[in-house]
């Protein structure tokens, strides 16, 4: 484990590097700054890690066709360690020291959370836009545009596919803690409006101490779905444990897993079978000119493998660029917010994006996706 973590580091920071990232106070007058707080060592590592990348990607890809109006867009990332206390200490000084003009990306539902709430924060009016969260936050004003689903939204697309496949059967798995819960809580709040209600809800230990036994109490009440509602490293380690002791239940996680450290930690035979929410469109097609540009600037960019994850950070940046040319050169957290207010409609190249209200999801689209031995997805 202690191997994994080292060489997700250096993935996380090569990434970070390969981007428009410079040291804090070292960004041109003319350039766009934008900071980025995400957890770069934690449980949230290897997902933020593909979601960066994405978005990386497209910013490159401006860059250097000319930039936003003339202006380069310059990263200035901050690392939370997956701690809520720091990720809002690195925020202020995103705004009070590094001076930046939008805030893009957030990684870690307690961490986002943790910023909403800070006074700092809510004075600066500064446009915090996509961050990769499906949490629902109580907000007086836009500071926070979402353009993913909520975390509800795909539990209610994963309930009513099972339900229409007559399965009645379902046991609940979550992290115990907040988001957990709540999404636990959700899940069963879904079934009772129809007509079911879990057969089991089991809590996993934010240590995995115990997940054995998790994992045998969980397979005690014979689900026919499971529902797992946890970071990458704990889907993995659970999927690992239970599909080692029995085959037949179907597994469905989140959209915030990546598949392939699940697949890298659980092994293919284990791995296979299990079914992941998407909130994008197959990111491996070339049907939309949205999934196009992703395969072939990714190949040009990067050198990791395309996912969800990051045709999601792609699809966020992609948007986050368009809200800026709308601004013109007068770019400052009035404009940006102005822009999302004025012009609430996007078509990013084959996948509309829309803001009806304060704090609003900018798409609702939720699928579900098997991982195929190979480590790939099939949608």
């Amino acid at each position: 484990m202690l191997l994994f973590r080292v060489n997700r580091r250096i993935v996380v920071a090569a990434v970070l590097l390969a981007s428009s990232v410079v040291p804090f106070g070292a960004a041109r007058a003319a350039d766009i700054r934008v900071g980025i707080v995400l957890d770069q060592n934690g449980i949230n590592a290897d997902t933020g890690r593909d979601y960066i990348a994405g978005a990386s990607t497209w910013f490159d890809h401006i860059n250097a066709t000319g930039g936003v109006n003339g202006r380069r867009i310059r990263v200035i990332v901050k690392d939370d360690e997956g701690t809520p206390l720091n990720a809002v200490k690195l925020t202020r000084e995103l705004i009070d020291q590094d001076k930046v003009d939008a805030r893009f990306g957030y990684v870690g539902d307690d961490s986002l959370i943790a910023v909403a709430e800070d006074a700092r924060f809510r004075a600066a009016k500064m446009v915090l836009f996509a961050p990769l969260s499906g949490a629902e936050i109580d907000m007086t004003s836009d500071s926070i545009v979402f353009v993913r689903p909520t975390y509800k939204d795909e539990v209610r697309h994963a309930i009513r596919h099972f339900s229409q496949l007559s399965v009645s059967r379902f046991t609940v798995v979550y992290l115990d803690n907040n988001f957990g819960r709540g999404i636990s809580t959700e899940i069963r709040t879904q079934l009772n409006a129809d007509g079911k209600k879990p057969v089991a809800e089991l809590a996993i230990p934010l240590s995995l101490v115990g997940l054995g036994n998790v994992a045998r109490k969980t397979l005690a009440q014979k689900p026919q779905v499971i529902v797992i509602v946890a970071d990458t490293i704990a889907s993995a380690e659970f999927v690992k444990l239970v599909r080692g002791l029995d085959n037949s239940a179907q597994i469905v996680a989140l959209s915030t897993v990546n598949h392939r450290t699940l697949m890298e930690l659980a092994k293919a035979d284990l791995a296979t079978g299990t079914m992941i929410t998407q909130v994008v469109p197959n990111p491996l097609a070339r049907v939309t000119k949205l999934q196009n540009d992703h395969l072939t600037l990714m190949a040009k960019y990067r050198d990791e493998p395309p996912s969800h994850l990051t045709l999601e950070g792609f699809l966020a940046a992609k948007e986050f660029v368009k809200l800026l040319e709308r601004t013109g050169r007068d770019l400052n957290h009035t404009t940006i917010a102005a822009a999302v207010t004025g012009s609430p409609r996007y078509d990013i190249d084959g996948m509309t994006v829309s803001f009806g209200g304060k704090n609003d999801r900018g798409s609702r689209f939720v699928d579900i996706a098997y991982l195929r031995k190979t480590g790939t997805m099939l949608q």
